[in-house]
């Protein structure tokens, strides 16, 4: 039986500050990083032992991950980076404030961008691209592949590809897996792992720094979940 464990990363500034984040690279809030400490604590009391990791390419979750491992005593566990476990690219909206969205767009297209599975918000403006730096870590990857706004579906696709190419075969080795993301991406990820449809997976919740695990056959189906809830919790939402 493998384990797969998903963790959003910690508290950023702009979760704090209500502001679509999507691929700007924010770091994390004194809170987020105390989150990320419990998080690891919570993981070695239940007795986990990694075997290997991976992370988004932004630094919130990079930086979450260490800190993770240092908690658990496991500095020396591989860590992957892949920019597939990106946080949904959020075009236009990206660094404005939730209430300013709305304001600009209206409150139903927010929502249907926030919540629904197929909408796409605007792509990226002159105004956002100044949050967005493609720099070396992006330097693979072709550039049709690097999207100026997503939907979940589109972030689901992508996700799917890291899950199969990179996660699943390490699960199918009967490893244990910690996977440091984000609200969307993990979304995906839970979609993959609960098979849930396109509709159940926009109301899926994900809090920061709260680990979730699952344990994993070797069909790779979840066969019990657990969640080792946050008492530093965060007021962000998926944004």
């Amino acid at each position: 039986m493998a384990s797969l464990i998903l963790v959003r990363h910690g508290e950023s500034q702009w979760n704090l500050e209500q502001r679509f984040t999507g691929w700007a690279d924010v770091g994390l809030t004194a809170r987020g990083i105390e989150q990320m400490r419990v998080a690891g604590t919570a993981l070695l009391s239940e007795g986990i032992e990694l075997d290997v990791t991976f992370s988004s390419a932004l630094s919130r979750c990079i930086h979450s991950l260490w800190i993770l491992l240092e908690s658990m005593d496991m500095v020396w566990v591989t860590q992957h980076v892949d920019w597939r476990l990106n946080e949904r690219h959020y075009g236009a909206l990206t660094g404005q404030m939730k209430m300013r969205a709305e304001e600009r767009y209206g409150t139903l297209a927010v929502k249907e961008w926030r919540r629904g599975y197929a909408a796409q918000p605007p792509p990226l403006d002159e105004a956002a691209r100044e949050y967005v730096n493609l720099d070396q870590r992006y330097a693979g990857v072709p550039a049709r592949d690097l999207p100026k706004t997503e939907s979940l579906s589109q972030t689901v696709g992508r996700v799917s590809k890291a899950w199969v190419e990179a996660i699943a075969p390490q699960l199918l080795y009967g490893r244990s897996v910690v996977v440091v993301a984000h609200g969307n991406s993990l979304r995906a990820l839970t979609k993959i792992v609960e098979e849930l449809s396109d509709a159940e997976v926009g109301q899926v919740e994900i809090g920061n720094g709260e680990p979730c695990i699952y344990d994993i056959n070797a069909a790779l189906k979840a066969t019990n979940k657990r969640i080792l809830m946050q008492d530093i919790k965060s007021p962000s939402h998926i944004l």
